[in-house]
C-alpha cells in the first residue's frame, strides 16, 4: 500500500515538473502580448542572467493596445490583412467541416463494423494502408480538383477534403466493436432499418468518442496553415492560422502584436477542449467500460 502511495507521489510531482515545463512558452506569450512593442524590444537587451531575464518578463505597463489594433486596427496600419474577417472564416471552415465529417465519419465506421456488405474489409485496410503516405503528396493532385470544381479562392476548399479522415473511421470503428450486436439484432427485430439502428441504438453508445472526433476535426482544420495557403490567394478568404504570415508583414518588427495575434489563434480550441474535456476523457476510457 506505501509502494503504491509513493508512486502515486512520484508520478505526480515527474507529471507537475512536466507540466511547469509545457506551461513556460504559454506564459512567456501571455505576459509579453500584454507589453507594448517598444518595451518588448528593450526588455532583453543587456541580461545579466536568468533571474534578470526573468524578471523582465513581467510588462513594466500593462497594455491592450495590441489586442485592441488587431481588430479595429490603428494608426498607420495596413489594412490589407484584417483579423476580424480571418477569425470569421476560420470558424465557418472549422465548424462547417467538424460537421460534415462526424456525419461521414460516423456512417462510415457503422458500414465497415455493423453492415456486412462485399469487400468492406478488404476497402476499409485498403485505405488504411494510403493513409500511411504523406497528406503532401496529394496537393497537387487536390489543387487540381479544387480548380476544375471553381474552389480556388472558395472556402469550400477547405471544408469538403478531408472530411472522410480514415484515422477517425477507424477510431469509431474500434469503439463500435465493443458495443454487443445484440442490441443491433434486438432492435432489427423491432422492425428497425439500418439508418434507425445508427440513428437510436449506435450514436446514443458512442456519444463520448463523436465528442473526441470532433475535437481533432475542429482541431485539425483551425490549425491547417498548409492547403489553405496553396489554394487560398484572396486576402479575404484567408482563415487566421494561414493569415498569420500576412500579418507578420503588415507588422513588421510589432512583434508584441504577432505575439497577441499567435495568442487570439489559440483560443478557440483551448476553450474548445475547456468545455468538452469531460467527454473526451470519457471518450479514452469508453472502451475498457463497454468490454466490462
Amino acid at each position: 500500500m506505501e509502494t503504491s502511495q509513493s508512486r502515486r507521489k512520484l508520478s505526480f510531482v515527474f507529471l507537475a515538473v512536466l507540466g511547469f515545463f509545457w506551461v513556460i512558452p504559454i506564459l512567456w506569450l501571455v505576459l509579453n502580448s500584454f507589453k507594448s512593442d517598444p518595451d518588448f524590444i528593450t526588455s532583453f537587451t543587456n541580461l545579466k542572467g536568468p533571474l534578470d531575464y526573468a524578471s523582465r518578463l513581467w510588462p513594466k505597463n500593462f497594455t491592450l493596445v495590441n489586442y485592441v489594433e488587431l481588430f479595429v486596427g490603428g494608426a498607420g496600419a495596413n489594412t490589407t490583412a484584417d483579423m476580424l474577417p480571418m477569425v470569421q472564416n476560420s470558424f465557418i471552415v472549422s465548424i462547417s467541416h467538424t460537421i460534415l465529417a462526424l456525419i461521414v465519419v460516423s456512417l462510415s465506421a457503422f458500414a465497415y463494423e455493423r453492415l456486412d456488405f462485399p469487400g468492406g474489409n478488404a476497402i476499409f485496410w485498403g485505405l488504411m494502408y494510403l493513409s500511411m503516405f504523406p497528406n503532401v503528396v496529394g496537393l497537387l493532385p487536390m489543387f487540381k480538383i479544387a480548380t476544375a470544381l471553381g474552389w480556388v479562392n472558395n472556402l469550400n476548399a477547405l471544408i469538403w477534403p478531408g472530411l472522410s479522415g480514415v484515422f477517425n473511421i477507424f477510431l469509431l470503428r474500434n469503439f463500435l466493436k465493443g458495443i454487443p450486436k445484440a442490441l443491433d439484432e434486438a432492435a432489427y427485430i423491432d422492425g428497425a432499418s439500418s439508418f434507425q439502428v445508427y440513428r437510436h441504438v449506435m450514436l446514443p453508445s458512442i456519444k463520448p468518442v463523436l465528442i473526441v472526433v470532433a475535437l481533432f476535426s475542429f482541431n485539425g482544420s483551425w490549425n491547417d496553415f498548409l492547403w489553405p495557403t496553396i489554394v487560398l490567394t484572396d486576402v479575404r478568404q484567408q482563415t487566421l492560422t494561414a493569415g498569420l504570415r500576412l500579418l507578420m508583414g503588415q507588422y513588421e518588427q510589432k512583434w508584441a502584436h504577432l505575439i497577441a495575434s499567435v495568442l487570439v489563434s489559440m483560443v478557440p480550441p483551448f476553450v474548445l477542449y475547456l468545455g468538452a474535456q469531460n467527454y473526451f476523457l470519457s471518450g479514452i476510457s469508453i472502451q475498457a467500460g463497454v468490454k466490462g
